[in-house]
């Protein structure tokens, strides 16, 4: 079995300060992988990339060239976890679709950040997981799962599970400000739905939370599937 886990940047914010965190997804990824379990993980770029982006934007740079900011803040994230990893991990991160359905035939756990201009890090977990066949994508966020509304709004219910349009519905209806209260992008729910590919949205800062995902206990919010 293959998996897609995408850590959301929170993870990486969180690191920065205790980095036992990644320590502790090593051990959940190294469990997995000895049940047989290959794991690809895209890395988020969080407030490293926020405030690159934001420094290059007051100098007038292009969406385009802020976007690119963006991919190395992401690439030097997905470096760190190829260091946190250790040996059950690729040693380099990889840069294209193509390069990780390759490496997966020599390693268990591959490592990427972002892979082009316009295309965030959840559409880039989408896409990855078609390549490669993964029968999940669980992404790691700041929150326990998703709610119905933002959080922050009296009666916000966290859902157990949501359809691809479902949760269409919730991304269009309400704006979410980068770093906070995270949801899939509309390009990615579309890929996953096209091929059928469920998604589970869990805390993050709870590592332990991948094995509960992936063994089918209830955690976080299921987005498709049956």
């Amino acid at each position: 079995m293959i998996i897609t886990l995408l850590l959301g940047g929170v993870v990486f914010d969180r690191s920065l300060k205790d980095p036992s965190i990644l320590e502790e997804y090593r051990g959940v990824i190294s469990n997995l992988v000895k049940r047989g379990t290959s794991v690809v993980v895209v890395a988020g770029g969080g407030r490293l990339a926020r405030r690159y982006i934001g420094l290059a934007e007051g100098f007038g740079a292009n969406k385009a060239f802020l976007d690119e900011i963006g991919i190395l803040a992401t690439r030097l994230n997905a470096s760190i976890t190829v260091a946190a990893l250790g040996e059950i991990a690729h040693p380099t991160v990889l840069k294209s679709y193509e390069e990780v359905v390759s490496a997966l035939k020599l390693s268990p756990v591959v490592v990427l950040g972002g892979i082009a201009p316009a295309q965030s890090t959840d559409a880039v977990a989408a896409v990855v997981s078609e390549f490669v066949g993964a029968s999940m994508l669980v992404k790691a966020t700041g929150a326990p799962g998703i709610f119905d509304r933002p959080p922050s709004e009296p009666g916000a219910t966290l859902l157990e599970r949501v359809s691809y349009e479902g949760l269409r519905e919730i991304v269009a209806r309400y704006r979410f400000e980068p770093g906070g209260y995270e949801l899939l992008d509309p390009i990615a729910i579309k890929v996953l739905e096209r091929s059928s590919i469920p998604c589970i949205v869990l805390d993050g800062l709870r590592p332990r939370l991948l094995l509960d995902a992936v063994e089918g206990k209830k955690v976080g919010t299921v987005v498709g599937g049956d």
